[in-house]
């Protein structure tokens, strides 16, 4: 499976949102957006025929967004998508807004317990020393890393986050034991994804996720669970949407009291 697969919803919306309607990226995005369940059983003959575009522009809109082409964009969706699942086993369940609500409160009351003063200053110490914190997401968490990079730049310190196109990145290629290179993955599927690509990086690896797969322990540095179980049958739980923002939270604060005020190390 390819990383920027987990990033097909992502890349249709951005082309959506980045483009006029007249444009034929628009009208392809859309079209795959309105088909998205039956998106791999699509043929290009049909496409563009429907949208009123050369085959010759499907395969270039496939490319613009990480892919060498259509029966490529086709193949990746059908291997994986487990994106709907997800939400449907999430929200459709009978009496929702009380569940969710014990599910955060306890939720937060664990990550109380697990986000101890000393391992939170530690991780605000290492993205302080850092030459380059580098954030590599999936896309349904990269809001959350957003706030979190826009929040640091006040005191000075440059995050650079990569949720999109990540195989075609060079800065990963580039860090080395300066750096600091930390992995967002609830579930721990992105992470899977990812692993061969950050196998050869010389950062400091870090990885956040409810995943307890032993393996991750081969692949980075230190892996900071979000949960004192597996969560990973969950699907969408509560940790990965609520708990990473609540975490943070926890390290932004932590970082601003102890180096607000002071210039990140050159």
């Amino acid at each position: 499976m390819k990383i920027n697969r987990l990033s097909l919803l992502n890349a249709l919306f951005s082309v959506l949102n980045e483009n006029e309607s007249d444009d034929s990226y628009y009208v392809l995005a859309n079209y795959f957006l309105e088909h998205y369940h039956e998106l791999s059983e699509l043929n290009i003959y049909d496409v563009s025929e429907d949208c009123f575009v050369s085959r010759s522009s499907v395969r270039r809109f496939c490319q613009s967004i990480g892919y060498d082409n259509f029966v490529d964009l086709k193949t990746e969706f059908r291997e994986y998508d487990d994106q709907y699942s997800y939400y449907m086993q999430h929200a459709n369940r009978e009496n929702y807004r009380e569940k969710l609500t014990n599910e955060i409160n306890a939720m937060i009351q664990e990550l109380d317990q697990r986000m101890n003063t000393g391992e939170v200053e530690k991780i605000a110490d290492t993205i302080y020393k850092s030459r380059y914190v580098v954030f590599l997401t999936s896309d349904t968490s990269s809001s959350i890393m957003k706030e979190f990079q826009q929040s640091m730049i006040f005191h000075g310190k440059i995050i650079r986050l990569i949720s999109n196109m990540y195989t075609n990145n060079d800065l990963i290629r580039t860090l080395d034991g300066r750096d600091i290179l930390m992995t967002i993955s609830a579930t721990g599927t992105f992470a899977y994804a990812a692993r061969d690509y950050i196998s050869n990086c010389e950062a400091y690896k870090v990885l956040i996720t409810v995943n307890r797969d032993e393996s991750f322990k081969k692949w980075y540095d230190k892996v900071y669970h979000l949960s004192a179980v597996d969560r990973t049958a969950e699907g969408r739980s509560v940790y990965g949407k609520y708990g990473i923002s609540y975490m943070f939270d926890i390290i932004y604060s932590a970082y601003v009291r102890k180096y607000g005020n002071i210039h990140p190390i050159k």
